[in-house]
Formats: C-alpha cells, structure tokens, sequence
C-alpha cells in the first residue's frame, strides 16, 4: 500500500506552482508561501523560525546572488524531503529545507516566464554583435554584462607602463564599426570588462527587456532532413550511417518493447516530472547510442563519439556567473571508454542541452532563450568555434539548433515517445559522430594544443594555446603562429564574432620580440565590394605609403592578411557552413566571409598612461597618423575613440611613448578629395561626431574624426587618466548623455557644443581639477571645430583667453546669432582644411606643452 501523502506537503507543492504562474517569487509572495503552508494555531517558535528562513531564502534569490549551487550538493525533490511535513522541532530543519527547495524551482520557473513574455536581452559593443542576457532583478558581483564580463587574466606590462588599471566597462560601438572591439582590447593588457573611462555597468550596458518575439526574428525553421544534410557525410559515410541508424533503432525497439527496466531511458517521464528526472533520461539515451556507435565503428576513421557529461544541472569551473546547465555532449575518441564520463567545461563543450518539462509555446521560447544566452560561453572559451549546435527539449520533445552568424537554424520535432521520433534522434546523433570537425562547426585552422605555459614579462599565459594557421592573399602562402594570451573572445550569440589573440611564429615561441596580433572575424561581404577598400586592402595599401616615412609605432602594418581557408584549399564563408540547405541563398541570412590578419606592433590600452601628459604625446601621434592617412594614402578612419588608440612603449626601458592608430574596418578611401561618397554610420558612442549620429545628409570628412578626438580628451577628463583619479561613474553629470541612444546623444551634443558658455558649464565644470592642460586642450579643440567665425549658427559667449599659452592662440570668434534654417555642420565643411590645419598645430602646441612638463 503507497504511503500516504501528507496534505502540507501537496499544498506546498501546490501553492509553489500557483506563484510560479503569477510572477517571479517575492519577499512578500515568499511570506505568504510560508503563512500558507505552516500550520496557523499559534506562532510557535519554530514556525517563526521556518517563515524567517523562507523570507531569507527569497531575499537571496531576489538579489541573484543566493546560490553558487555549484557549492551546495544536489537538493531533493520534494517527493523525497519526506512523507510528514515537520511541525514539531525535531523536524523543522526538514521544513526549512523543503521550504528552500519549493521557492527555488518556483523562482527559476518564474523567472523562465519572464523570459517568454519579456527577457533581458543586452547588446554587445556593436548591434551586429547580439548578446542574450537574462538579466538578474540586482547586478551580479561577477559582471552585470552576462557573458561579456567572463573572467579574463590580468596581465603586467613593462616596466615603463606597470601602472594600475581602471576597471570600468568601455562603451558601445555602433554597426559600421563592427570591430572597433577588434583591437580596442586587442592589444589592451585587460579584459574587454575593465576598459576604461565609462559610466557604470548598468548604463554603459543597455539591459533591454525584450518580448518572446524577438526570439522568432532570430530563429528559422528547417526540416530534420535539412538539418543532418549539414553534417555533409560523404556517400560512403551516408551509407555506413543509415546501417548503424538502422541497428541502433532496432535494438533500441526491442528494449521499448520488452517493457524492461535495464535502460532508464525506456519510460521517458511524464510532464508532472521535475526537470532533473528528463536530464538523466537523456542522458541515459545519448550514452546508450554512443555505446552502440562504439561497437560498430571503434575502428573506423574519421569517427567518434557524442557523450553526455557526467554531472547534470551543473555549473561549468569555467564559468564566473551561477548559472547551471541542464545537460551538455562532449566529444570523444572511440578509444575511450564510452562509459568515462567527465565533467564538461565550456572549454571542453561540443553543445548544450537546455530541458524543460512541459511542451508549451511558452516553454518553447524559454529554452531557446536559454541556450542563447548560455551557448555564448563557448565561443568565449573555445577559440577555434566557427559555429554551435545544441538541443532543447520540452516535456517529450526534442528540437536540434545551428546557431550561425545571424540565425539559429531550429529544427522539425522529434518526439521521443514515438518510434519514429527515437529513430530521429538516434540518426541525428549518428551523423555528429560520423561528421567531420569543420561540420561540428570547429575550425580545422585553429589546433587547440594542450596544457600550455609560456613564461615572458606579460606574466599570465592562456589555459589553452593553439597554432593557428594564417592565409596571406597576396603571396598566397600560410605562415603558423601559436598563441600566447587572448585578448578579445567572440562573446556574442550573433555577429561578427572578432577574436584577438596575442600570438608569435611557432619557430620563435620563446621570443617575445616576434609577437604579432591576430585579429579573427567573420565580416560582412559585399559582391561589389572592392578588394582595395576592405580592411586587408586599405592596411596594404597603409604599409606600401608609409613604410619609408619616419612614422614607426603609430600605424598596424600587415604582416599576413586573408581569407581563412577549411583544410588549406576552400574558403570560410557563409557558404561553407550553409550551401548543403536547398536553396540557402533565399533564406535571407547574410553573407560573411571568414577574415584573419596579422598585424604588428602589439600596443596597450591607454589606461596605462601615468598622467594627462603622457594622454597628450600619444593623442597627438595618433593623429599624426590619422593625418598620414588622409594626406597621403587617401584613407578616413571614421571611427577615433578611446579603444582605438592604443600606446607602445619603445627604447631599453620602453619609457619612450608612442600613440598606435588601429582598426581601419570602418575606413574608406577618399579618392584623394578628404571626404567619403555619401553619408553613413560608423564610429563609438560617445564619440560619434554630430553629423554622424544623426546621419546628416552630408559627406564625412576628418573634421567628423577630429571631433570625435574632442569628445575623446572630454571623456578621459571627465572620467580621469589613472585610477586614483577616476570619478564616481554614478555622478549624474551631462556627459552620460553621450553614451545612450544615437538621437538623445546627438541632441545633448548640440546643446553642449553650441557655445562656450554651455560647453564650459556642461562639460568642462565636470573635468577632474588636476587635469589642467587636458581643459585647455578642450577649449580649443571647441573653438575651432565649433566657434568658427564664418560659420552661420555659432555663439561664442565668453572669452577663453586666459589661464594658458596655448588658448592665446586661437583666433576670435564672431557672436553669431543661431539662424534656425542653417546647420553651422553643413557651413563648417566649407572650410575644413583651414580648420584641420588650425587643430593640427593647436595639438602639436599641447604636444610641446606635455613633453616639456614631463621634461621638468
């Protein structure tokens, strides 16, 4: 006879499920759990004590940050907390504990049902680059970036620029400037989470609540059939497949059949089941047919088995956030033993497997939410992945996922309570293990070695390194380079996916003299795009002008650059990921071309500068370089910000300090008239220039790239140079408006730089007092750009000329009274070599003013 189940313990279960629909668990939901639960005749003490461990528990879970359950052993469900809900006080600590586990799975089903109806979606730097982020009701102690944030090595520099470094989050980059994140910390010392010179973290990273159908515009529906014609075997592997799918099902059947318990996948659970009862079902099914791959083809080349991890509902060691996976597969050789589990890191990781127990639209949308947002972990720490799979399951079915550059690929449904659903899964795990690595979506250019530790004065040295084979186009020779530390992860679901890895040749891995920066990214292809104005082509073209001038250190020159290229011979493209889809071109998914190229010198981020002199010298010959590139090799960089400025230290003690320009993947060439073909976006919030932020109908010139170098020395004022300078990023000051939306930014910044006057009392009021010669620098860099006295619109209303030299050079300017009819942007280009002139020399001047400071 069944025990009998103890009414407290239903009504818990009950209530529980009623909260869990209404909405995420609350303080004073989580009061009213415990009042209904806990017997009411009287206030004992040790229901006070049940209720305040109830509401303790839900205030921890409130904050996200209760449970590294990582930390804790596996809790018990509540079938098994036991058949008597505790009442007395030997059996309280037995409530506390079932009342602990009835918030926890309501919360994380509430919190699910956000997701449906309305999760936390972030973007990354750039909204080509889309972020999935289930955002906490508190920040996280980690990161509140999610993904981005993922832990990251520091690292010393030499020792001229050992200094401390600013840990604030850099801000956002708009499309056209796709890879302003290429080498903004590519060849910083510190992960992209501690740039410096930002708002705080909530802002500088725009949390957006996004509704569930924003998981249908990311998501296209193919056939199973579709979906395993991307593994692409080969005519004799399609018919070693369809045999071994065959065996496998039939023996699978007879199991199912016999009704036998030998198996625990045979009874698949029902819908009331919790979500860790399907885990172990699974992972059941995934380990039988692995064993049965094994028997068939543990000779065979080119195999291998797809095997489940051994933990489930687990927390990667890899991983810096709480967050627990359901299930993950891993790979391995048919050598190993198939019943060997391991835990699987994200490191190690083949694909995710998010579950959930019921079969609903809403629960459909949960699931994909959740492996997007956890799937991001492993292009963090796998290098070499060019695209993902994985599997959601809800109640009984299964759908299989392809997550590309711009679209999840979701497969038909296979239900595993039927024959031909099991068949279905069965095959799908049959054609990974008899696929070949580039179709599993790793990159067969990229070799992950093993555990490996390099020593150089950098100090910390990546877990993993790898050879990485780089293509070069114009020679059409491959040279290998070996990774020493990753600066830059592909952290984002969709995108670009820029990787920069600090790396030397493989013949002089000990020479730290030789290193290189590798920049990986999958770029946008235009049919009519010309090869001379893509990055590769206008960094040719950079080096062949400017190898002869005197201008070392503050220009990338190529070293290798091209197409990376599948097993040395055919291109990595779109194409190769998809063209086994009938008819993939009309699926409207973008074309991306696979791009890698090696540039030189390796240069640091500017947060390691000593002080606002330091900031000068190198702001000064950056622009040196951006002059170089307009005057003598035809070519706009479009997008000057913080992160693409970088410094090198040259001489015995690296003491001599020189500003490296990087990143032309937003440049045009100019065809020698200083100007671009039309009006388009590029560039990094907050230093957009105006006319780019509101996309004027005007062509952009250097004048848009010298005022974003205005809105770069504000910034770095405002926000201090070293960290015992930094201001609080939560002072409410108006420079945060430039760091939001494109139209707000681009309304402050008129507003600010209309005249002196506002300009002073917006931004200059909010500089850091020590920082004296940056203001000055301001000011003028204002006056020239804005004040321009033949410029109708312009307002100067209050002198500068005094407190420094350097403002006693600026011509005076007209008061002007603002005509609303004209646009003092559309005037100033009229006169834009006369005003690049004037800025050149005032910052050469501020240049001679910081070198002679740092001379006394």
């Amino acid at each position: 006879m069944p025990p009998k189940k103890n009414p407290a313990t239903t009504r818990l279960s009950t209530i529980v499920e009623d909260y869990a629909a209404q909405g995420p668990i609350t303080r004073s939901r989580a009061k009213q759990l415990a009042a209904a639960v806990i017997p009411q005749p009287g206030p004992t003490k040790e229901n006070r004590g049940i209720t305040a461990r109830l509401r303790s528990s839900a205030r921890k879970a409130d904050a996200a940050d209760a449970a590294d359950m990582a930390a804790t052993p596996p809790r018990s469900s509540l079938a098994d907390a036991g058949s008597a809900f505790p009442i007395n006080p030997a059996e309280a600590q037995l409530a506390v504990q079932m009342g602990q586990v009835a918030i926890d799975n309501a919360i994380q089903r509430s919190e699910m049902a956000q997701v449906s109806t309305g999760s936390t979606t972030q973007r990354s730097e750039s909204p080509d680059d889309l972020h999935y982020e289930i955002a906490p009701s508190t920040p996280a102690k980690s990161s509140a970036q999610g993904v981005l944030g993922h832990a990251q090595k520091r690292t010393p520099l030499p020792s001229h620029i050992d200094r401390q470094k600013l840990q604030t989050k850099s801000p956002p980059t708009y499309e056209n400037a796709k890879s302003s994140r290429s080498l903004q910390h590519a060849q910083s010392p510190t992960s992209g989470r501690d740039n410096a010179w930002s708002n705080s973290e909530q802002e500088s990273i725009a949390i957006v609540r996004k509704k569930s159908d924003r998981i249908a515009q990311n998501t296209l529906d193919i056939s199973l059939d579709q979906m395993l014609a991307m593994t692409n075997p080969t005519r004799s592997t399609k018919r070693q497949i369809t045999k071994t799918v065959d065996e496998i099902s039939s023996e699978m059947e007879d199991i199912f059949n016999s009704d036998s318990d030998k198996h625990k996948f045979t009874k698949w659970p029902g819908t009331d089941s919790l979500e860790r009862v399907i885990y172990g079902y699974f992972s059941g099914f995934v380990l039988f047919v692995a064993e049965r791959v094994k028997e068939r083809h543990l000779n065979t080349s080119g195999w291998q088995m797809v095997l489940p991890s051994r933990l489930t509902d687990y927390k990667p060691s890899d991983s810096n956030t709480t967050e627990r996976l359901d299930v993950s597969l891993f790979l391995e050789d048919m050598h190993k033993e198939a019943a060997a589990l391991k835990e699987s890191d994200y490191a190690d990781m083949f694909a995710i497997v998010e579950v959930k127990r019921r079969d609903s639209s809403a629960e459909i949308n949960n699931a994909l939410s959740r492996l997007f947002y956890y799937s991001q972990n492993i292009y963090i720490n796998q290098l070499n992945r060019r695209f993902l799979w994985g599997l959601t399951i809800w109640g009984s079915h299964v759908c299989a996922e392809v997550m590309a550059h711009d679209k999840v690929l979701v497969s038909s449904t296979m239900d595993i309570r039927k024959a031909e659903g099991r068949k279905q899964l069965v095959s799908l795990l049959v054609h990974w293990s008899a696929c070949s690595t580039e179709r599993l979506g790793y990159d067969p250019s990229m070799r992950r070695r093993e555990l490996t530790r390099v020593a150089d004065f950098h100090g910390a040295i990546d877990k993993s390194t790898y050879d990485i084979d780089c293509y070069d186009d114009a020679t059409g020779k491959t040279r290998t380079y070996t990774t020493i530390r990753t600066i830059l992860e592909a952290s984002c679901l969709f995108g670009r996916h820029t990787r920069t890895i600090i790396a030397r040749p493989e013949d002089a891995i000990g020479d730290s003299s030789q290193e290189v920066v590798i920049k990986d990214a999958w770029a946008h292809y235009n049919a009519n795009e010309d090869y001379m104005r893509n990055e590769i082509g206008l960094l040719r073209t950079v080096h062949e002008t400017l190898k002869d001038r005197q201008l070392d250190f503050i220009y990338p020159k190529l070293e290798v650059g091209g197409t990376v290229k599948l097993n040395g011979a055919t291109d990595d493209t779109t194409a190769a990921i998809l063209n086994t889809l009938d008819k993939w071109e009309t699926l409207k998914i973008p074309f991306r071309v696979h791009r890698r190229i090696v540039t030189t010198p390796v240069g640091h981020s500017m947060k390691v500068l000593a002080d606002e002199n330091e900031l000068v010298i190198v702001l000064a010959e950056a622009m040196r370089c951006h002059q170089a590139l307009v005057n003598d090799c035809g070519i706009l960089h479009r997008d000057i910000s913080l992160g693409n400025i970088l410094v090198v230290g040259t001489g015995p003690n690296h003491d001599e300090l020189h500003g490296l320009l990087i990143d032309l993947d937003s440049a045009i060439r100019t065809d020698g008239v200083e100007r671009t073909a039309g009006a388009e976006r590029s560039g990094t919030l907050p230093y957009m220039s105006i006319a780019n932020l509101e996309n004027l109908d005007m062509d952009r010139t250097a004048l848009d790239d010298w005022e974003s170098l205005l809105y770069v020395v504000c910034w770095v004022a405002t926000y201090g140079v070293v960290s015992e300078d930094r201001r609080d990023p939560n002072d409410d000051i108006a420079i945060k408006l430039w760091n939001g939306d494109e139209a707000k930014a681009a309304r402050a910044k008129r507003g600010h730089m209309d005249s002196s006057r506002s300009f002073e009392g917006d931004i200059i009021k909010h500089f850091l007092p020590q920082y004296r010669l940056l203001k000055y620098l301001a000011k003028g860099l204002h006056q020239i750009l804005f004040l321009h006295p033949e410029c109708e619109g312009a307002r100067f209303d209050s002198t500068t000329a005094e407190g420094h030299p350097l403002l006693n050079l600026l011509k005076p300017s007209k008061n002007v009274k603002s005509l609303p009819t004209s646009d003092p942007l559309l005037k100033r280009s009229k006169y834009m070599n006369e005003i690049v002139s004037e800025l050149s020399e005032y910052l050469a001047l501020a240049e001679k003013f910081a070198r002679e400071n740092l001379a006394n």
